[in-house]
């Protein structure tokens, strides 16, 4: 086997299916600290949920 240079690694179909994965798995986890409301404060993801009268 000759020698791989990095170029031809990223190439690979088993390279880009992991980056791929990897890909959604970031989105997955940010969408779920969305979910979560981790971007706002306590006081805000407390109320969520409760309605008004």
């Amino acid at each position: 086997m000759g020698q791989r240079t990095k170029r031809k690694l990223k190439n690979r179909p088993k390279f880009k299916q992991v980056r791929r994965l990897k890909d959604r798995r970031m989105k997955a986890k940010k969408a779920a600290a969305h979910k979560r409301g981790l971007g706002r404060n306590k006081a805000r993801r407390q109320r969520r949920g409760t309605k008004k009268k």
